[in-house]
Formats: C-alpha cells, sequence, structure tokens
C-alpha cells in the first residue's frame, strides 16, 4: 500500500514539474513508430524435437479422427486394424503405443489394462492445435506425468472468441461413402465478464462394409467385401473457464464418449466372418487451477475418470458358448506443479503427481488389481541469449496389490538434459540434442491375464538420444523450415510374448532388447500472395532401423521389428485464394514384416495413398457458411497396415457447415 501512494506522489510531482515548465524552442518532435517482429514457434526453439499442427491445416485434412492428422508426423507410425470403424493406435519412434502419453485439454487419457489409447475417439472436428514432443515436453510448469513418457501428443481445442460477440454456434454435418453419417454442433456462451462455457456435440455412423481385393500368390485375385465393420459413437464435451481478478484460472471440462461397434476380424483363407463386437463408455471429469504471478507459476489438476469396455464374440468355441468379456476400469489422478524464474538466466520447476488405477474383470489370475503410482519431478533451465539448457530429474513409485499377489513396490529415478543453442540469426539456426531417459509399467494384461500373464515382469526402459539442425529463414513472401534429426533409442527389458509349453501357450517374458536409429527431416516452405492467399508445401521423411537384440544366434537376431515400416513418408500441398482452399496429401509406408523373422512368409508390401480435399467458404457479416469436399484414397489403392485387415479404398464425402 505504502508504495502505490508513493508512486503516486512521485507522478503527481511530475506532472506539475512538467506543466510549470515553459515551452523550449528547440525541442524536437519526433513521430511515433511501431517495431514488429514475429517470436520464433516452440516447434523452431525447443531442445527436443517438437511437431505442432494448427487449426488452419486441421480443417484441411480428410478423415473424422485424430489419426488422420498424426500419420502426417514424422517418426509416427499409425496401427490401423480395419479402416473406418477398426482400432487406430500410434507408435512414435518405434517404442511402442505404451511409451507415449496422450492428454486432452490437459486431461491425461490412459488404459491400465492394454496401455493403449484408440485415436479414434478423439475427433478432429473442433480441434485447435495438435502438438506432438519427443523427449521433453518444453514447459517447466508441467505435470511429472507429462515428463515420465518417451513422448506426448497434447490435443487442444479451439476456444471460443467473444470479443464481439457473448455467443457462438456452430453447427455441421459430414457424409459419404460407405453410409458415413458425422453430424457435428458446438456452442460457446459468455456468461459473465469472466466466466465462459462451451459445449460440443459429435455423432458418427458407418457402416463400414468396403470392397476389398483379397491377393493370394499366384492364384487369380478375388473380389470381397468388409463385413461387421459398422460403427456408432457419441462424443460429448463441457467446459467452463473462469478468469480471476489475480490472473488465475479456474477450467471444469467433462466429457463423455460410447460407441458401439463390429470389429472386422482378420482375412484368413478367404474368409471375412466375424460376429465380434465391442462396446465402449467412457467418461472423464477434470478440473484446473493456474495461477501466474510476476515469477511463479501454479498448476494443480484434479481428475477423473470411469471407463467400461464389453468385448463379445459368441463364435468363439469354448465351453461358455463363446466370450463375454467386461473391463472396468477406474482413475484418480491429482497433480500439483509450479515454476519460478527469478532472473532472466535461471529458472526452476517441481511437480507432484499421485495415480491410482483400479480394474474389475473376471478375466485375470489374480482377480482385481489396484496400483498406486507416486511421481515427483524437479527440473532447471539456463538460459541466455544463445542456449537454453534444461535438466529434468524424475522419481516414480509404483505400489501394486491383488488378491493373492503380494504387494510389490517398483522405483525409478530417470534424469534426461537437453541443451539447444543458436549458431546464426539471419537466417535463424539452432543445433540441438537431448538425452532422456525413462521407463514404463506393465500393463495389467501383461501382469494378470489368463494363462499369458506373468506377474514377475520388470518394467521396460527406455534410453533416447537425439541431435538435431533447425533451420529457419523468412523474407516479404516466403517462410522456410528445414529441421533434420537424428536418433538413437535403446529399450531393455523389453516385454514380449513367447511360446512356453508349447506354440499354442504363451507367456509375456522380460526377454527382449530393441535398438532403433534412424532419421527424421521435416521441411516446410510458404509462399503469401499478399494478402489474397497463400501456398505452402510441407513434407515429413524418417527411416529408421528398428532391430530386435535379445538372443543372439536366434532367427528373429538383428532382425526389424514387426510392423515397423522402414521407412515413411508424407507430403502436404496447400493452396489458399480468397474463399477458396485447396488441399493433397500423399503418405507412403514402406515394406514390413509381420514377424521377427524377416523372411518372404512375413513380408508386408509398401503403399503409396494420395487424398485431396477442396472448401468454399463464404462470410456475411457474423455469420459463415462453409462447404468442403473430399477423396480419400484417390488412386484406390489396396493396401494392409496390419496384416489380415485391408484398408478401405476410394472414398467421397462432402461436409456442410455454419458458423455464427
Amino acid at each position: 500500500m505504502k508504495y502505490s501512494v508513493v508512486t503516486g506522489l512521485l507522478f503527481f510531482v511530475s506532472l506539475t514539474y512538467v506543466g510549470a515548465q515553459q515551452p523550449v524552442a528547440d525541442t524536437v518532435n519526433l513521430k511515433a513508430f511501431e517495431v514488429t517482429g514475429k517470436a520464433p514457434s516452440v516447434v523452431s526453439r525447443a531442445a527436443s524435437p517438437v511437431q505442432r499442427m494448427e487449426a488452419g491445416v486441421l480443417k484441411e485434412l480428410p478423415g473424422t479422427s485424430a489419426a488422420e492428422a498424426l500419420r502426417h508426423f514424422a517418426g509416427v507410425t499409425i496401427k490401423d486394424y480395419g479402416g473406418l470403424g477398426g482400432l487406430k493406435t500410434m507408435v512414435v519412434r518405434s517404442m511402442g503405443a505404451n511409451h507415449t502419453g496422450i492428454f486432452v485439454d490437459g486431461v491425461p487419457l490412459s488404459d491400465a489394462a492394454s496401455g493403449q489409447i484408440d485415436l479414434g475417439k478423439i475427433p478432429l472436428e473442433n480441434l485447435e492445435t495438435i502438438e506432438l514432443s519427443v523427449g521433453q515436453v518444453s514447459p517447466l510448469c508441467q505435470s511429472a506425468r507429462a515428463q515420465a513418457s518417451a513422448s506426448v501428443v497434447e490435443f487442444f481445442s479451439q476456444a471460443p472468441d467473444f470479443s464481439d460477440t457473448k455467443l457462438q454456434l456452430r453447427a455441421g454435418l459430414k457424409t459419404g461413402s460407405f453410409g458415413v453419417i458425422n453430424p457435428f454442433a458446438s456452442a460457446g456462451f459468455k456468461l459473465s465478464s469472466r466466466t465462459l462455457a462451451g459445449v460440443t456435440a459429435d455423432y458418427n455412423h458407418t457402416r463400414g462394409d468396403y470392397p476389398f481385393v483379397l491377393k493370394n500368390g499366384n492364384l487369380p485375385d478375388t473380389t470381397l467385401r468388409r463385413t461387421n465393420a459398422e460403427m456408432e459413437s457419441v462424443n460429448l464435451v463441457f467446459r467452463t473457464e473462469t478468469r480471476y481478478s489475480d490472473s488465475s484460472k479456474l477450467k471444469v471440462r467433462l466429457s463423455y464418449y460410447a460407441s458401439k461397434r463390429g470389429l472386422p476380424g482378420a482375412v484368413i483363407y478367404y474368409n471375412p466372418y466375424s460376429v465380434q463386437r465391442l462396446n465402449n463408455n467412457d467418461f472423464y471429469g477434470n478440473v484446473q487451477y493456474q495461477v501466474q504471478r510476476r515469477k511463479l507459476k501454479l498448476l494443480t489438476n484434479l481428475n477423473f475418470s470411469d471407463s467400461r469396455l464389453h468385448y463379445r464374440d459368441p463364435a468363439y468355441l469354448n465351453n461358455s458358448g463363446g466370450l463375454d468379456n467386461q473391463y472396468n476400469q477406474q482413475e484418480y489422478y491429482a497433480s500439483q506443479a509450479l515454476s519460478w524464474s527469478p532472473g532472466r538466466i535461471f529458472s526452476m520447476g517441481a511437480a507432484g503427481d499421485i495415480v491410482v488405477n483400479g480394474l474389475q474383470t473376471d478375466l485375470y489370475q489374480t482377480g482385481n488389481p489396484l496400483r498406486y503410482s507416486g511421481m515427483g519431478s524437479l527440473s532447471l533451465r539456463a538460459k541466455t541469449r544463445r542456449t537454453e539448457a534444461t535438466a529434468i530429474l524424475l522419481a516414480t513409485a509404483v505400489n501394486e496389490s491383488a488378491p493373492g499377489k503380494d504387494k510389490n513396490w517398483n522405483t525409478a529415478v530417470t534424469p534426461s538434459l537437453s541443451v539447444v543453442t543458436r549458431l546464426g540469426s539471419a537466417p535463424l539456426i539452432r543445433l540441438r540434442t537431448m538425452y532422456k531417459n525413462s521407463f514404463r509399467m506393465p500393463t495389467f494384461h501383461d501382469l494378470y491375464y489368463n494363462h499369458i500373464g506373468n506377474v514377475n515382469l520388470k518394467p521396460e526402459y527406455v534410453h533416447q538420444l537425439n541431435a538435431g539442425l533447425i533451420f529457419s529463414g523468412e523474407t516479404a513472401h516466403i517462410t522456410l523450415d528445414v529441421m533434420a534429426d537424428i536418433f538413437l533409442n535403446r529399450v531393455k527389458d523389453k516385454i514380449v510374448a513367447v511360446p512356453t509349453q508349447n506354440l499354442f501357450v504363451w507367456s509375456m517374458r522380460n526377454l527382449g532388447k530393441a535398438d532403433t536409429k534412424g532419421l527424421d527431416l521435416q521441411a516446410g516452405i510458404k509462399y503469401r500472395l499478399h494478402h489474397e492467399g497463400a501456398v505452402s508445401l510441407n513434407l515429413n521423411y524418417t527411416h529408421q532401423q528398428a532391430l530386435d537384440m535379445s538372443t543372439p544366434g536366434s532367427a528373429t537376431y538383428r532382425q526389424q521389428i514387426p510392423y515397423i515400416p522402414f521407412q515413411t513418408f508424407s507430403g502436404m500441398l496447400s493452396m489458399g485464394f480468397r474463399k477458396l482452399s485447396f488441399t493433397c496429401n500423399m503418405l507412403y509406408n514402406s515394406h514390413r514384416y509381420t514377424q521377427g523373422e524377416n523372411i518372404a512368409a512375413n513380408f508386408l508390401p509398401s503403399w503409396w495413398v494420395t487424398d485431396v480435399s477442396a472448401s468454399w467458404q463464404q462470410p456475411y457479416k457474423s455469420h459463415f457458411i462453409i462447404l468442403k469436399a473430399e477423396v480419400i484414397n484417390l488412386l484406390n489403392t489396396q493396401y494392409e497396415v496390419i496384416k489380415g485387415f485391408p484398408m478401405n479404398g476410394r472414398g467421397f464425402y462432402i461436409t456442410f457447415s455454419y458458423k455464427y
């Protein structure tokens, strides 16, 4: 209070003094001028590899789920089990889906049973940004859970703009081939000067009954039709945000996802028959509180999730007349993170997380397991005009219990270090290096699933090394960004399934070691056509050698890991002029092997897929009408991502949306 009074007195005295002065004859009046500049993006200044896709690109992409966007990122392999309604998981730099953390608006998605998140649950509509971080996440004020993952994918929803209105509405419908019907709607409300609210709804239906060509050696090609591939899903999200006078924010997010789908089984010996059914009901709740006061930042997260999965297979041959399995999962999660910047050079952070996972099912050897996880991290960052270095030390303790099993503890201390330094300013050239040590616990399926689970499994440890060069230049009309990274991943105590008594009885074991060496190349160029439009081209290329180093002398030793392509490529050409825009996407996966032995019998051929889309937008006062047409798999390529699961061919779609 006293400082405010002193400041006010000094200000009053200064005004009085200035007003008492006589004009000076030789006073020079200078015209005001403004200096503008573009701050480097997190992608071009991060010490660890970061890839980002903004709303302008996302809205032009064909497809309905987040998997369609992520497959354009360097180093990402999407495992797609059967096209339109099939499950979709991702692998980053050959490390397995379990090593990638998935966050939606700061809410972590998890599956303690399998460790894999179906990306088909996340609709592409209404997303503002997708960001993939390999190794370290950039903000110091970050949950320990995000820092624990070998890579992190973050999805951010579009934030409504209430600068001119208190209400925003958007609604649309996408329809087309294979019985796709996808209506969506969202509404944003400005409840008060400090409180905002929004709700989104997305419904998706597809028959999924597409034709495909089955090739079987020298025999004639056979055309069959995919069956039992229909899907129906509903995705609802409710969000509120309240800003307080001290610059703090309180966010609440509630989401519900429900789906019913048929699982199109693998096509074996010309038989596409499948009657497997999968139902999901997932609920997530999150409360987030942020505080930023000068040099101090605080981030608090409280999460709860309840996931229910029901799997049925009436055709399974057993004494019960088929399979009828249910999994009920709950997770309770609390996180507190803070960062402090005492000066211009040094800043530090700390985070503590507590996670409780429970699962109820009748398919485990030991009954219903319960897992308690605690994570704590300390981070330190030093930043000068040219160089930035970040060190993080993470400690993890996991306690697990299950009926008939003694409680056990798993503890780990995992460090990481990253350094980025500027070699040149015009154009901008940066050199970055990164090392990260992380680990992942075995999933409940790995430990307890009937007949194959192994309660003595150890966690997988991963060592990541990365070195890269960033080049960024800009002229009046052209922006060029180029990034090149070489990486080495080493997995210790890799969890694999191996036969035990015979080829029909398998078990999980810590037998595996895997080494991955690779190269990521990214290039983006954008040419601006004054204020009329722009043309951009983005290219991503990955070459990786992911070798099984488990047992010297075995048939799989130094062989490529199953389903990891040697090369992947994606290209995206976008052209926008006034109200029109056009996008062409190309994807390439080189050959892979379906088993550990890299022999002809396990060979899966390479494939190219091309998608195109065009959109038109007509603004009128506060209203916008958008029409979008797209063709997926333009050349009707017949291909498989997973053997026995043929992907859909050419499809046509049209989307109409209205925005107020």
